[in-house]
Parts: structure tokens; C-alpha cells; sequence
């Protein structure tokens, strides 16, 4: 099985990166369906977001089998945070769900 801090900070480094390949990798269907509408909802904002400069994972529970992070981006205005479900199919840690936090 996967470590999931490592496959979260893989993530993250590719989401940084916008390494699109790499991201498409980590999501399930559901997921990327999720991240696809919140890119939408981030660009509907208006506010061009400055490129994130760092990060921080903080773990935020569990749901069932489902393990929640938090993924915090860091950048030049502050900080956006990004709540990410995470689940093990098949040996590997995908991204089930993920939203901007308010």
C-alpha cells in the first residue's frame, strides 16, 4: 500500500507544478469531476490567484475508510485551503472529493 502523506505531498507538488499529468493519476472519476468544477469555481472568483509558493498538510479526520486532509497552498496574498478526500483503490491513495474551504 501507498503511503498516503507521500502520495498527498506528490499531489501537491504537482498541483503547484500544474503537472497535469501527474494529477490526473491521483483522481478518481469522482474526484476529478470535483476538481473540474472547482477550477470553474475559482475562475468564476475574477481574482487571478498568485502562484503558490509552498504548502502544509493537515490531516482532518476520517469518514469511514476515507482519510481527510487539508491542503493548504501558500502564496504572496495568504493562503487558500483546499479540503481533500482521500481513498486506498487497489493498493493506491486517490482523491475522492475536493472543494475550496471557505
Amino acid at each position: 500500500m501507498a503511503d498516503l502523506t507521500e502520495t498527498a505531498t506528490q499531489f501537491a507538488n504537482d498541483l503547484i507544478a500544474q503537472n497535469l499529468a501527474g494529477l490526473m493519476m491521483v483522481f478518481t472519476p469522482n474526484g476529478m469531476g470535483k476538481a473540474m468544477a472547482m477550477q470553474g469555481q475559482m475562475q468564476a472568483g475574477g481574482q487571478p490567484q498568485a502562484a503558490a509558493s509552498g504548502f502544509e498538510l493537515r490531516p482532518a479526520g476520517e469518514n469511514g475508510d476515507d482519510r481527510l486532509l487539508d491542503l493548504v497552498l501558500k502564496n504572496a496574498n495568504g493562503e487558500v485551503v483546499i479540503s481533500t478526500t482521500w481513498r486506498e483503490i487497489a493498493g493506491a491513495w486517490k482523491v475522492e472529493d475536493i472543494a475550496l474551504k471557505a
